[in-house]
């Protein structure tokens, strides 16, 4: 059994939208994405989990929205 709750984090429109094409710094290289989630954080700023890979895909979380901006469009 399983005693522990996940926390419920609360979903909030920011300055990009779910499905868009991202991208932004992971672990010093811009990487190319898709916005999963938005949320708030405990601080109360809008925190987004990014979508990256292709076959198979990897959620990173927690990215602030100042590190993320949009691909340009060709």
């Amino acid at each position: 059994m399983c005693f522990f709750r996940k926390k419920v984090r609360v979903q909030v429109n920011g300055k990009y939208q779910l499905g868009e094409t991202i991208r932004f710094r992971y672990r010093g290289e811009v990487c190319p994405g898709y916005i999963y989630r938005v949320y708030l954080n405990d601080n109360g700023q809008v925190v987004y989990d990014i979508q990256i890979g292709g076959e198979c895909p990897t959620i990173i979380v927690n990215i602030k929205e100042e590190e993320i901006f949009i691909s340009s469009k060709k």
